[in-house]
């Protein structure tokens, strides 16, 4: 009796390993189609800089893809601040997988004017419809006036304001840039000690939400010695501080390693 039982029960075992082993068979639901794909896209009434997506498919979860980041949201709205050209893609989760309308342009003619009126954006450029000259923190004799010095170094836990040694850079007219806010958010530098960057015209980003600066089309003024170890002057710079005075710039120099740029407004070096 007890080897008959034993039999059943090994044979029970290898129908559930066998029922285990066999391939499941799973179907995904209908896929939507993409002339099924209903929304809009449209500048608010109320401030031309603020695009509103509306989802209008239904029952189906909206994917919208923005120059400022995702959303799922069926009724959402994005600020951008800056005129220019703009990619939107508006897509849908269904059942049977993702599927993405065709891309939407979107131009922006206007400059928005509450969105570029923080107190960063005003100690970098003057305010709105203004304009603001920088210099690197550094006189003809080696001095500086706001900072320490016009280059500090740090690292990982780290930092040295080593003041001013020709070792750290020369000493010489390293010439301006200019952020405004006249149309756009446009930067201007005259990279003197450089002679192959010279005077140079783009626009640049200030990323308030992560205190980061970037620029196109224009590098920041700096010198020859300690800039020639940054690898890209056009990568999001952390920013260090921001006055109305005075901007430290970090820009790294190899893994965990960077140097700090000091610079004062053109009006704080011409009055102190």
């Amino acid at each position: 009796m007890k080897k008959i039982i034993k039999s059943v029960s090994a044979a029970m075992g290898c129908a559930l390993l066998f029922s285990a082993c066999m391939k499941q068979n799973y179907k995904l639901g209908p896929l939507a189609s993409k002339s099924s794909l209903s929304f809009t896209i449209a500048p608010s009434s109320a401030n031309p800089n603020d695009i509103v997506l509306t989802s209008l498919t239904p029952k189906l979860t909206p994917v919208w893809i923005t120059p400022f980041g995702q959303s799922e949201n069926l009724k959402d709205t994005v600020n951008v601040p800056f005129p220019g050209t703009y990619k939107f893609v508006y897509g849908v989760e269904s059942a049977g997988g993702f599927v993405q309308a065709d891309t939407t342009i979107v131009t922006i003619t206007t400059l928005d004017s509450a969105a570029v009126s923080t107190p960063e954006w005003t100690n970098l450029t003057g305010g709105y419809g203004k304009s603001k000259t920088w210099v690197l923190d550094i006189t003809p004799s080696g001095t500086s006036k706001l900072f320490n010095g016009p280059i500090y170094f740090g690292g990982t836990g780290w930092e040295w304001d080593a003041g001013w040694a020709s070792w750290i850079c020369p000493v010489g007219d390293y010439g301006s840039m200019t952020f405004d806010l006249i149309g756009n958010a446009n930067f201007s530098s005259n990279n003197k000690m450089l002679p192959s960057l010279g005077q140079a015209t783009g626009n640049f980003m200030l990323y308030t939400s992560t205190n980061q600066l970037a620029t196109i089309g224009a590098q920041l003024i700096h010198d020859p010695t300690q800039g020639a170890n940054v690898s890209n002057w056009y990568a999001k710079f952390a920013i260090k501080s921001l006055t109305a005075d005075g901007l430290e710039v970090i820009t790294p120099t190899g893994p965990g390693a960077w140097c700090i740029y000091n610079y004062v407004s053109l009006d704080y070096y011409n009055t102190h």
